[in-house]
């Protein structure tokens, strides 16, 4: 089980900056609203640029600094997406703004309160989660107006929703064997393939 987390963790990061290329060459094709897409993979391949590239090039041992900002940016990224598609008003930027620099320096403010960014992790996914179940529940009304990131939305509901229970119960992953963890994590990994593939297949059928 080892083996297949590490092929899958493999194959998300591959399949991320596949999606990425397609998204930065298709972008005149994507509507205002659909940009958002981009934007998300372009923030997560941000991190995982950090976090595989740079951060080893420098000789950082530790990339743990980057979970706020992780969690911050997927945030602001994936709200950002439904708040466009539901035309919502600009003032929800504002909210989902400062909910992003919350996430981004909560640990550190509520250090005393025992915070931690799983707290983060969880609440920005609940957040993310409503929204998202919201526009879906639009899509089913509209049936006229379908829009070609559905599936994909579907899968940003489904991966989000399970990301809040691996998230919650990994500081008790620690104890498992490697094995162990690993059959649990792997869950997580397969998600994120589906995530990343469903958007490449989106993007190459989009037109003008």
């Amino acid at each position: 089980m080892g083996t297949l987390y590490d092929i899958l963790g493999q194959l998300s990061v591959v399949l991320l900056f596949i999606a990425l290329i397609i998204g930065i060459v298709k972008f005149g094709v994507f509507t205002k609203n659909e940009k958002w897409y981009i934007y998300y993979i372009i923030f997560i391949a941000f991190i995982e640029s950090n976090s595989y590239i740079f951060i080893p090039l420098f000789g950082i041992k530790s990339n743990i600094f980057l979970y706020p900002v992780y969690i911050a940016g997927e945030f602001f990224t994936v709200t950002g997406i439904f708040i466009k598609k539901l035309n919502l008003s600009k003032k929800s930027f504002i909210v989902t703004g400062l909910l992003s620099l919350f996430f981004l320096t909560a640990d550190r403010i509520l250090a005393q309160h025992q915070y931690n960014n799983d707290y983060s992790k969880a609440i920005s996914n609940i957040i993310m989660i409503s929204l998202i179940s919201y526009s879906l529940i639009q899509d089913i009304k509209n049936v006229k107006t379908k829009s070609p990131f559905q599936l994909n939305d579907k899968m940003f509901f489904l991966y989000f929703t399970v990301s809040i229970f691996m998230f919650l119960i990994q500081n008790q992953l620690i104890f498992l064997s490697k094995d162990q963890f690993a059959t649990v994590w792997v869950i997580n990994n397969l998600l994120v393939c589906i995530v990343y593939a469903l958007l490449i297949k989106t993007f190459l059928q989009l037109k003008k």
